[in-house]
């Protein structure tokens, strides 16, 4: 059994003698072979450590509490900060590596893509939807040769991730496009409120970003009346509408069907009846 020097007796020993101690005996010792000597000159002392058996890991940390106390007890000119002590230590001890691994995974989709289906639209004023310029979508009245001028729109839909809506649910999240074009709705905040656009994109797929969440209309249909509103996933609250007035822009509205129109009819391409074509899962 190693004997374990008394505090007191390492107290009264210089560091500079570089004393030790064996196992069995409070007597110094022959000094054993040294290995490794560190000089910090920033604190103003000198530790020897040596390569020795498991056993004197402890006499090796009690030399070194007896050197710290002997420093912090001798004056000095500056105050011993604990930049100090860190860099004591990173000279005795042996620094430790670390390997950085970096890596990436792909989280569940927002939304994740179904399929697509076509469907003329009409709002309940029988307002048809027609693209006069590459960018503006607007609704009037269209009647014999002239209806050729409607689009039809291409509607894609996506199941949620959560159970917030999905089909079955009566909120079905759909991309609305022109079919066509390569131009999908979508709502975007422009100054203090949020406005309806239409834009160049393809997004016949899952939706894996919240940003793209602006091309993302919540389908609330209402069976008994074979109507639906189409609500922004984006900015809860606001639903795509038409003017009272002919020929205005389709637009985005949080005043349904008050100063606008914001609730449509939807037909198959060759309707048989008109009656809004409901989502099956």
């Amino acid at each position: 059994m190693a004997f374990v020097p008394d505090l007191d007796i390492l107290e009264s020993s210089s560091l500079n003698e570089e004393t030790f101690y064996g196992l069995d005996c409070v007597c110094p010792q022959k000094k054993p072979c040294l290995d490794l000597e560190v000089t910090s000159p920033g604190v103003d002392i000198q530790v020897t450590v040596t390569k020795g058996h498991p056993t004197r890991t402890f006499r090796r940390a009690a030399v070194l509490v007896v050197a710290l106390t002997k420093l912090l007890k001798r004056p000095v000119h500056k105050d011993f900060a604990d930049s100090d002590l860190g860099s004591f230590l990173d000279d005795i001890f042996e620094p430790v590596s670390f390997q950085r691994i970096e890596g990436s995974y792909t989280g569940a989709p927002v939304y994740r893509y179904t399929r697509s289906q076509s469907f003329d639209i009409l709002d309940i004023d029988h307002k048809c939807f027609v693209l006069e310029s590459p960018t503006q979508l607007v609704a009037l009245h269209l009647q014999g040769p002239s209806t050729s001028r409607k689009v039809k729109l291409n509607i894609a839909l996506y199941r949620t991730r959560s159970s917030q809506g999905g089909l079955g649910t009566g909120r079905v999240p759909v991309a609305l496009g022109i079919k066509g074009y390569q131009l999908y709705m979508s709502c975007v905040m422009s100054g203090a409120e949020p406005v309806l656009q239409l834009e160049e994109a393809d997004i016949r797929r899952d939706i894996e970003t919240v940003e793209l969440t602006r091309f993302i209309f919540y389908r609330l249909d209402s069976p008994a009346e074979g109507t639906t509103r189409f609500e922004s996933a984006a900015f809860p609250g606001w639903f795509i509408c038409t003017s009272l007035q002919p020929r205005q822009p389709v637009s985005i509205t949080n005043r349904p069907d008050q100063v606008n129109i914001a609730t449509y009819e939807l037909f198959p391409p060759h309707p048989t009846q008109p009656a809004v074509a409901g989502f099956q899962a």
